[in-house]
């Protein structure tokens, strides 16, 4: 891979980065804005620091290899497929990134909360079938289990916690408080889980692309905290209508359905770090976890025609992605041919 291409890949990977954490800022910080514990300003600020520290304690964790990018990645095919060829590998990345990067645009621009790891498997399916014709078929069935079985866990979780805050609330137990304090953590804890998670992605492909190069990856520190701040910095811009999506539009949130939606986002995510193979989405989890916790208060609570078009943007958006990714890299592979 020529060093122009490589950096091109490197940039457009912080690019990437950056539009991650706008566009999941509301993640961490829709529910605390909603329910007025902490001012948007407050909220942004706190999330954004917590996505970096989160990243950097992330991938300070991890053994950076090229097996483990590749297989996060579910890249192996792609690979095997341009053996040789590391420019047109170059080319199938950044044909990815790209798709990935729209459709984090467009589904912010809609305001729905979508994955951006999924628009990325979906993406790497339809460059590597556009290049092969064989893809990574197993790994996109992991994703469609844990896009199925991920919200429905978080949503349970969220329903039983709000029914346990409302016994609470009922003896006077908790007061509001005390909810507004643990909303704030639990925010906290959802801020810092998507930037352990979601950082793992662009430095994943920095990693590939590097190694394509045929010498071992080398800086791997200074791309981590340009990877770290790169997300900061988008969640400190916050995607303000998918904030809306799941505050207003979605249900009308409570301090408990909150800090209730929050703790079991939290949880949900923290499954990823230990032996999920898919990624479980921050935006998955915390926007099933609002309709749990809005459920627990009576099913008119919810606005299901909203949770519907979420649901759906949700199974669209790896077949919408790989056909868009064939696409990209299709039309760069002949532009680069003629």
């Amino acid at each position: 891979m020529t060093s122009a291409v490589l950096m091109l890949v490197v940039l457009t990977a912080l690019a990437m980065a950056y539009m991650n954490g706008f566009h999941d800022a509301s993640n961490a910080v829709s529910t605390t804005i909603t329910t007025r514990t902490l001012r948007e300003s407050t909220a942004l600020a706190m999330a954004a620091l917590l996505n970096v520290l989160g990243a950097l304690l992330g991938m300070a964790l991890l053994v950076v290899t090229a097996e483990w990018a590749v297989r996060l990645l579910g890249m192996a095919p792609l690979i095997e497929a341009t053996a040789g060829d590391p420019d047109r590998l170059g080319l199938a990345l950044l044909a990815i990134m790209l798709t990935t990067i729209s459709w984090d645009l467009l589904t912010w621009w809609l305001g729905m909360p979508a994955s951006t790891w999924h628009a990325f498997f979906g993406a790497t399916l339809g460059v590597t079938l556009a290049i092969s014709a064989t893809g990574a078929w197993g790994l996109l069935g992991a994703v469609l289990v844990v896009s199925t079985m991920g919200p429905l866990l978080s949503a349970g979780l969220a329903f039983a916690l709000m029914h346990g805050l409302l016994r609470l609330g009922r003896h006077e137990r908790l007061q509001r408080g005390h909810l507004r304090f643990a909303q704030t953590l639990s925010a906290g804890a959802v801020a810092t889980g998507h930037g352990i998670n979601d950082s793992r992605l662009p430095l994943a492909v920095v990693v590939v692309a590097a190694t394509a190069t045929g010498s071992t990856p080398t800086g791997m520190l200074s791309i981590m905290i340009a990877v770290a701040i790169a997300v900061g910095a988008g969640t400190l811009m916050g995607g303000h209508r998918i904030i809306r999506t799941l505050g207003r539009h979605l249900t009308d949130l409570t301090v408990a359905q909150g800090l209730a939606a929050e703790i079991s986002a939290a949880t949900t995510m923290s499954l990823s770090l230990f032996g999920v193979s898919s990624p479980i989405s921050t935006s998955h989890a915390l926007a099933s976890s609002v309709v749990g916790a809005g459920a627990a208060k009576g099913l008119r609570n919810v606005r299901w025609r909203v949770a519907l078009h979420i649901a759906l943007t949700w199974l669209a958006t790896p077949l919408a992605t790989a056909i868009v990714g064939a696409a990209l890299i299709g039309l760069a592979l002949e532009f680069t041919a003629s």
